[in-house]
């Protein structure tokens, strides 16, 4: 919740500080799926291209894995390929200093507030998906779940 409210604050004014904090939404989200799964999270070595993956693949919801049924349609692994790219590239755009969380040397230039925008949708649509799946009792990776 905390990263939804620092989006709201700062959105449309403020799109470098957004984009950033949609990173840290994306990368927090993951890293809770991990954790309640009982998967180790290394806070010096995990990169985010590498929690969302393992993060969709402990969920089932990897393009290349995603389980039979709507989750396994061809229709659904495109999108969840989508999403997945999506995600990495909010953290691609924050890190080439159109983001908080590294200092650049210089001001981007060209950041509108659409970008923000764009980036906190993503956002919101991949950690929303990863939190509703975890909570699932029915979604694919509860199947042969130890009660």
């Amino acid at each position: 919740m905390e990263y939804f409210d620092r989006i709201a604050r700062v959105l449309p004014e403020h799109p470098r500080e957004a984009i950033g904090a949609a990173k840290e939404l994306i990368e927090s989200t993951a890293k809770v799926v991990l954790v309640e799964l009982g998967e180790p999270v290394d806070e010096r070595s995990d990169d985010l291209p590498g929690l969302i993956s393992r993060a969709q693949r402990a969920l089932h919801l990897h393009p290349a894995s995603a389980a039979s049924g709507p989750d396994g349609s061809d229709a659904v692994k495109k999108i969840l390929g989508g999403l997945t790219s999506a995600a990495i590239g909010v953290a691609e755009l924050r890190n080439r200093g159109y983001g908080t969380g590294h200092g650049p040397a210089q001001a981007p230039v060209g950041l509108r507030p659409r970008h923000a925008y764009l980036a906190v949708g993503a956002a919101r649509t991949w950690c929303q998906l990863i939190l509703d799946t975890l909570a699932d009792p029915e979604a694919p990776w509860q199947r042969g779940k130890q009660p």
